[in-house]
């Protein structure tokens, strides 16, 4: 249907309009993504998110792609052959797998439930009250256990490493606190990647020296924020030889391999 709409617009020259919370929730309602729906709780750039209940009376919370206002949206502009309705779908369907995977690692993320289109439906992060509060959204004074709240973070991060995942985007905007237990959001832009960097074109692993760039990316995102907030520090060769872990031959190899300019791009960053 969205599709029809798509080709209509163009064979009639009508602008294609912004996909809005009332339309998302219109649609998710009427082809039986939720049964119900309570309250938009997050917007950004590339997407909004609202929650509420779905058939069968789990709590959900919904991520819904937006069209203009993504930061892909030179991807969507440019798009001749498939619609932006086929490319926000694309976003989708990555994220919700991306997110079932690491719910397969064992990761304290929230269990991917359905999909549909250009949403996705998964476990909220909270109660009947509603979703439980981003890690920045978080009074200072009220984080009583910061040091066990920062070492999770760092499993969380060992973790994903360990099953041969990068985050891309690991900050205080998408961790959420909830009983006492840190949850990690947002996968679009997490990377799986190879134990090496001879990576053939069109893979979907990227290279290690790649994924290790990320992860230094990661850190020096999320270890300033406990450092500013909470006035916590730690040994960043510390936390980086506990994330990589076995990995460090293989990586340390690697970079042996690389050419001397890319060695020392890559030391910037470290």
């Amino acid at each position: 249907m969205l599709n029809e709409k798509y080709w209509y617009h163009r064979e009639t020259g009508e602008a294609i309009g912004e996909l809005t919370p009332s339309i998302a929730i219109k649609d998710a309602i009427e082809n039986g993504l939720i049964k119900e729906a309570y309250q938009v709780i997050g917007q950004g750039k590339e997407a909004f998110v609202f929650w509420g209940k779905d058939y069968e009376n789990r709590l959900v919370a919904v991520k819904s792609y937006k069209i203009h206002r993504t930061t892909h949206r030179e991807t969507i502009n440019k798009t001749f052959r498939s619609s932006p309705y086929e490319v926000i779908s694309h976003f989708a369907k990555l994220e919700y797998y991306k997110t079932l995977d690491m719910f397969k690692l064992g990761l304290s993320v929230p269990q991917p439930y359905n999909r549909l289109t250009y949403s996705f439906s998964m476990e909220l992060i909270g109660d009947a009250d509603g979703p439980a509060p981003l890690l920045s959204d978080i009074k200072k004074d009220s984080l009583i256990s910061s040091d066990e709240i920062l070492e999770q973070v760092i499993d969380i991060l060992h973790n994903m490493f360990q099953g041969q995942w990068v985050h891309g985007d690991f900050s205080e905007h998408n961790l959420m606190f909830y009983n006492d237990k840190i949850y990690v959001i947002d996968f679009l832009q997490s990377k799986n990647f190879a134990l090496k960097d001879a990576v053939p074109y069109g893979n979907n692993l990227i290279a290690l020296s790649r994924a290790v760039r990320i992860l230094h990316k990661d850190l020096k995102s999320i270890l300033p924020f406990f450092k500013r907030c909470y006035r916590l520090s730690v040994d960043y060769d510390e936390v980086l030889n506990y994330i990589i872990g076995n990995y460090k031959k293989k990586i340390d190899k690697v970079l042996e391999d690389c050419s001397e300019s890319s060695y020392s791009e890559f030391n910037k960053l470290s």
